[in-house]
């Protein structure tokens, strides 16, 4: 009895403690388990996070927008469900585990997670019968599968948001690109080839360049032809003095998709080469209000996609942003807004349409038509894909802002 009571015990003041703790990095173990609303007749949703190890930083941010999408870090919206949370430690061997304690142990009826490893979540949903909502950009894993729920934008998706601002709103039609040279980045240079050209405009150049390099000058002066700064001279009564001259470059833009570190490197590049007027495409990396609003002015003009803007006015997205910064310290970004997103979905289906089982939840979670959430809207293709679209943000006066145009 002593034992029991025990129990009962630490997880209410697991759950004050989640309550009033406004900031958390959650170094929450395989077993913790945190209730919310304790009622009989609840239904369970699993959480499987990488809370330690190398991703635990992403996993942290994730859980905090789960559980303010679950009421648990705002306390004032108690819904008849109990979130069973499981740290992955950032190792996918961790994975077979987890799924199958929270689906067969548990009983989850749903499960969210994991971060990025959508193949083997695909499997082990096959495997147990359970739904898996996984964040990954890993495009093509529910395909035969009835049970996977993909939510991400992918590279593809931004791409092809990216080719049609350039090519059919802006008219703009000659391309140059700058790429890591591994998988990635080759893959990112192919579609982006594949989507231009589909749309009328041409790559007119290209050059890639080490991961871990930091000094673009070989690579960008080569793109645009240039071997040396351009020199003139001009003979004055006084005398001759020499000034540079802007070199004349035949493309219009420059696709650059890498990190938003490398990025400012290369747009520093760019200006102290004196070469005007390329704007700089790249993708959903670049989304870093807080390092653009100190050092991203020689960005200006850069465009980019995702899914989430901090500028975004609409009275939604404001509303989670303060509640989100109220609760945690830190504003959110879109891989927060995200998640958020995937669990208020999942919480509205539950309270709302009340499924009678796992199959029946992931039906109505792909029927959704209406729902619209601070990330935009949540569709879903038959087979479970994620049908998100990308919205085009431009880097404007230190600020990320939507592209209306």
């Amino acid at each position: 009895m002593k034992r029991f009571l025990l129990v009962i015990l630490t997880l209410l003041a697991l759950v004050i403690a989640v309550r009033e703790v406004p900031c958390a990095d959650h170094p929450v173990s395989p077993g913790v388990a945190f209730a919310a609303a304790g009622h009989s007749g609840t239904e369970t949703i699993g959480v499987i996070l990488p809370l330690t190890g190398k991703y635990a930083n992403y996993g942290n941010h994730v859980l905090d927008a789960i559980l303010m999408a679950s009421s648990i870090l705002n306390g004032t919206q108690p819904t008849p469900l109990s979130l069973q949370i499981r740290d992955s430690e950032s190792r996918p061997e961790t994975l077979p585990g987890l799924v199958a304690e929270l689906a067969d142990r548990e009983k989850a009826i749903l499960i969210l997670g994991p971060l990025g490893e959508g193949t083997e979540a695909a499997r082990l949903a096959r495997e147990k019968k359970v739904p898996i909502l996984v964040f990954t950009q890993q495009e093509g894993i529910s395909r035969d599968n009835a049970y996977i729920l993909r939510d991400y934008l992918t590279i593809r998706a931004q791409i092809q948001a990216l080719a049609d601002y350039a090519v059919t709103r802006k008219g703009l039609r000659r391309f140059a690109m700058l790429y890591p040279g591994d998988n990635g980045g080759r893959e990112a240079a192919r579609l982006f080839r594949e989507e231009i050209t589909r749309r009328g405009g041409r790559v007119i150049r290209e050059r890639t360049y080490g991961r871990r390099q930091s000094d673009f000058t070989d690579e960008i002066r080569s793109l645009a032809g240039v071997k040396e700064a351009y020199r003139r001279e001009i003979v004055e009564p006084e005398g001759t003095i020499e000034i540079a001259v802007s070199p004349t470059v035949d493309f219009e833009a420059i696709f650059f998709p890498d990190s938003l570190g490398p990025a400012m490197l290369a747009a520093s590049q760019l200006a102290d080469l004196q070469l005007q007027g390329v704007r700089m495409m790249g993708l959903s990396s670049w989304n870093q209000t807080a390092r653009v609003r100190t050092g991203g002015s020689v960005m200006e003009g850069a465009v980019f996609t995702d899914m989430f803007c901090q500028n975004e006015p609409s009275r939604t997205v404001q509303d989670f942003i303060e509640r989100y910064y109220a609760a945690t310290g830190r504003e959110p970004g879109s891989l927060e807004a995200m998640a958020y997103d995937g669990m208020t979905l999942a919480v509205r289906t539950i309270v709302n349409e009340k499924p009678g089982s796992r199959e029946e939840l992931r039906r109505m979670m792909i029927a959704n038509r209406d729902f619209r959430g601070v990330s935009g809207k949540l569709p879903f293709a038959p087979d479970g894909e994620s049908r998100r679209v990308a919205m085009i943000l431009k880097i404007t006066q230190g600020q990320i802002v939507p592209v209306r145009e």
